[in-house]
C-alpha cells in the first residue's frame, strides 16, 4: 500500500503546482521544499555513479539504521539522492525492471545487515518477501528516491520498535504492548508472546513497578481510551465498547462507572464541567 500510494505524488505535487502559480507544472521529478513564494520546488540533480560514494553512503544508511540515528540517516539518504543509481543500459532500454532490480537488491542489503545485527532472521525475511511483492506488483514510480527514502525509513522503524520492546525493562515493555494493543481483547499470554516473556514474571515485574496489577492497568487504559473517543468523536457507547473489546456495552459502561463514578453519557455530555477537574 505505501508504495501504491508513493507512485501518486509526481501527479499530486503537479496539481498543487499547477493551483499556487496558475500555470502548467513542469513534468519532472520535484521535491517541495517549502511553501513561500521565493522557493516553492526545486528540481533533483544527479551525478554520475562513483561506486566508492555509493558503498560509502550506503554503509552509513545502514550503520544509521542499526544505530536508530535519524540525523545521520537524514544525512546519508540526501547524499544517496544525489546519485545515479540506475545505469545508462536501463534507462534506455527498461527503466522500470532496472529500478526495480536496484529496489530488491538494496532491501537485501538492508535485511542482511539487521539480520547480522540481531534482528529475528525469520521476520527479516517475512518483511523482505511483503516488500518484494509490492515492489513487483508496482506497475511504475513517478519518483523513485522517495521509493528508496520510504523503504530506508521503514527500515529504520522496524529496527528502533524492535531495540525498544527487546531491551526496555519489562515492566515498560509491558505498558507499550498495552497501549499499542488497547483496541484488542488483551490477555497474559498475550503479552508474554508478545514480549517473548514468561507469563509468571510478568505481574512481579508490573506490580512492583506500579502497585497494581496488568488487569487493573489494562481497564484503566481502556477507559481513558473511552474518555478520549467520548470527547473527541460522535462514536456511539456502542461503537466505542465494541472498538475498545469489550463484551458488551452494559459490562463497558459498568467499567466506565467503577474507575470513574460517572457513566459515560455524563462524562460526554458534563466534561467541560468545573466540579470534573477538581
Amino acid at each position: 500500500m505505501m508504495l501504491h500510494s508513493l507512485t501518486n505524488l509526481q501527479s499530486i505535487s503537479q496539481i498543487i503546482y499547477t493551483l499556487y502559480h496558475r500555470k502548467h507544472a513542469p513534468n519532472e521529478d520535484v521535491i517541495i521544499t517549502q511553501f513561500s513564494d521565493q522557493q516553492i520546488i526545486k528540481t533533483e540533480k544527479t551525478q554520475p555513479f562513483d561506486a566508492t560514494i555509493f558503498f560509502n553512503t550506503e554503509t552509513d544508511i545502514i550503520k544509521a539504521i542499526i544505530y536508530s540515528h535519524s540525523d545521520q540517516l537524514v544525512s546519508a539518504l540526501e547524499c544517496l539522492s544525489h546519485l545515479k543509481v540506475i545505469g545508462e543500459r536501463f534507462a534506455s532500454n527498461n527503466l522500470i525492471r532496472g529500478e526495480k532490480d536496484t529496489l530488491i537488491s538494496y532491501i537485501a542489503v538492508l535485511n542482511r545487515a539487521i539480520i547480522q545485527w540481531g534482528y529475528p532472521t525469520e521476520s527479516a525475511f517475512q518483511l523482505h518477501n511483503e516488500l518484494i511483492q509490492e515492489i513487483e506488483l508496482t506497475p511504475r514510480f513517478l519518483d523513485f528516491f522517495q521509493v528508496i527514502r520510504e523503504i530506508t525509513w521503514y527500515y529504520f522503524k522496524v529496527v528502533q520498535n524492535y531495540r525498544i520492546t527487546t531491551f526496555l525493562p519489562l515492566h515498560q515493555r509491558i505498558v507499550k504492548y498495552v497501549k499499542e494493543h488497547i483496541t484488542e481483547n488483551i490477555t497474559l499470554d498475550d503479552i508474554a508472546k508478545g514480549l517473548n516473556a514468561s507469563k509468571k514474571s510478568l505481574n512481579p515485574a508490573f506490580k512492583k513497578e506500579y502497585n497494581y496489577t496488568i488487569t487493573q492497568f489494562i481497564r484503566q487504559t481502556k477507559i481513558d481510551t473511552a474518555k478520549e473517543l467520548l470527547i473527541a468523536s460522535d462514536l456511539t457507547l456502542l461503537e466505542i465498547s465494541n472498538l475498545l473489546s469489550f463484551s458488551t456495552t452494559t459490562y463497558f459502561v459498568k467499567t466506565f462507572k467503577e474507575i470513574t463514578g460517572l457513566t459515560p453519557n455524563y462524562f460526554r455530555h458534563h466534561f467541560f464541567d468545573r466540579h470534573l477537574h477538581l
